[in-house]
């Protein structure tokens, strides 16, 4: 059987971010594969997003080097970052409540695109991510709902290889969850590779092939999700020693 070439698409090593005397991420390392779709979990204020701003030029490692496709981008500028073909998502979303939807979507095309390249791109987006209907509602208007799905839209606009998506679930209902996963699995198949930082372990062992596990700043698991969820080490940092997560 010939073996399946692997194609990694961000090398992240001994990732190190420094807040004065405290160290908010130490020595985590970790590889993404074009198309895979990896999480990223721990406790609140384990790391995550500070990886996250580290990853996409929001701060600058005090030591240790980001690669994406073969080449090295950590110190570069967000702008220069999503140029790149690397995009983020915020946990609190990131909106003009002035534009409409169409707008919204439009200013991030026009990052990539010219002009009417980019009016046509944030109308194929908004049909994409269900929002075409409302495309001239003002975006402060909109639900939680639409507005994480305009905060995804956003990304996807820039044309991205890969997306960190952080905590797009937050808040959400169900069904609305489910589009939102519709809508990850949809980038996978395109090829687009995902990193997520999530709480919710259902959508990590629904979404992610393989999961990394931070704990105050280092990361002490990594492996399916599955795997994770039973590594004593994980759920002592989620729930506290002798107990288990529930059969997900």
């Amino acid at each position: 059987m010939r073996k399946v070439q692997r194609e990694m698409m961000l090398i992240v090593r001994n990732l190190t971010k420094a807040f004065g005397g405290l160290l908010a991420v130490q020595d985590v390392s970790f590889e993404v594969e074009k198309g895979e779709i990896c999480g990223i979990i721990g406790p609140n204020g384990a790391g995550k997003t500070t990886v996250f701003n580290l990853i996409s030029g929001f701060h600058h490692p005090t030591r240790g080097e980001i690669y994406f496709r073969g080449k090295r981008i950590d110190g570069l500028q967000p702008h220069r970052v999503c140029k790149e073909g690397l995009v983020r998502t915020f946990q609190l979303v990131q909106i003009f409540p002035s534009l409409t939807a169409y707008e919204t979507i439009l200013v991030a095309a026009l990052h990539k695109f010219p002009l009417t390249r980019a009016r046509k791109r944030a109308e194929e987006i908004l049909e994409r991510i269900g929002l075409s209907s409302k495309a001239s509602f003002l975006s402060g208007t909109l639900t939680l709902a639409d507005q994480k799905a305009l905060e995804i839209g956003k990304a996807i606009a820039c044309a991205p290889e890969m997306i960190l998506l952080d905590e797009v679930h937050a808040g959400l209902t169900m069904v609305e969850a489910q589009r939102v996963q519709a809508l990850i699995r949809s980038l996978q198949e395109e090829g687009v590779g995902i990193l997520i930082v999530e709480h919710v372990m259902q959508v990590i062992m629904s979404l992610c092939t393989r999961v990394m596990v931070l704990n105050f700043g280092v990361k002490i698991a990594e492996g399916t999700p599955q795997k994770v969820a039973e590594d004593p080490r994980v759920i002592e940092s989620y729930l506290g020693k002798g107990r288990r997560f529930a059969q997900m």
